[in-house]
């Protein structure tokens, strides 16, 4: 009896050894494909354009964005708009260059001339008084040295662009008597744009 119940257990021990080495190889498979399927995840969860504007995460549902070359002035434009929650960003930036579809990677900074490189607004969607909402211009836009582009990378062959940006615009309140009371800033900051779609044009 003993000799019979342990034929048996021998038995039992070799189906369960030879059913680990089955299932163990499936195991890891699988646990290797949730890794890889949450690495996928995770690396296309980063936004293409977002910023913190009076800090509240902003992720445009609406977006263009182009690198545009004028022939007669041999300036080129890098230029975005995003709109979402009825905010507007609008940013540009000039740059003498040569006639193709890049950009100079640098920083670019707004130095508040009439021929700064570098053109930011923030808009926000308002009553006007024909009784439309339309957006319109938050202010002023970007003031001299509160503003900056970095183009850090450009793809020519994918046409994507990706760099940081930031700015602030102030906007002046007055009461009903049109006397002055106080100053509202407009801030948008850790401002990026990651692998962003554009297209390019010649003027």
């Amino acid at each position: 009896m003993g000799r019979y119940i342990a034929q048996k257990l021998s038995a039992y021990m070799k189906t369960l050894v030879n059913l680990l080495v089955l299932v163990m190889p499936a195991l890891l498979v699988q646990s290797c494909k949730k890794k890889d399927d949450t690495t996928d995840a995770a690396a296309t969860s980063t936004p293409t354009l977002q910023a913190y504007i009076n800090g509240t995460v902003w992720t445009p549902d609406t977006l263009s964005a182009a690198i545009t070359y004028a022939a007669a002035t041999g300036l080129k434009e890098f230029s975005f708009t995003g709109t979402k929650n009825q905010k507007r960003v609008v940013t540009s930036v000039k740059q003498s260059d040569a006639n193709n579809s890049a950009f100079p990677l640098a920083t670019y900074k707004v130095d508040g001339t009439s021929a700064s490189p570098v053109a930011m607004s923030l808009y926000t969607q308002q009553l006007t008084s024909a009784g439309n909402y339309d957006f319109l211009l938050y202010g002023t836009a970007a003031e001299a040295g509160s503003g900056s582009v970095t183009i850090s990378a450009v793809d020519t062959v994918k046409k994507t662009i990706t760099g940081t940006y930031s700015f602030t615009s102030s906007k002046l309140n007055y009461d009903d008597n049109g006397n002055y009371v106080s100053i509202t800033l407009g801030t948008i900051t850790s401002g990026q744009f990651n692998a962003m779609p554009y297209t390019f044009k010649r003027n």
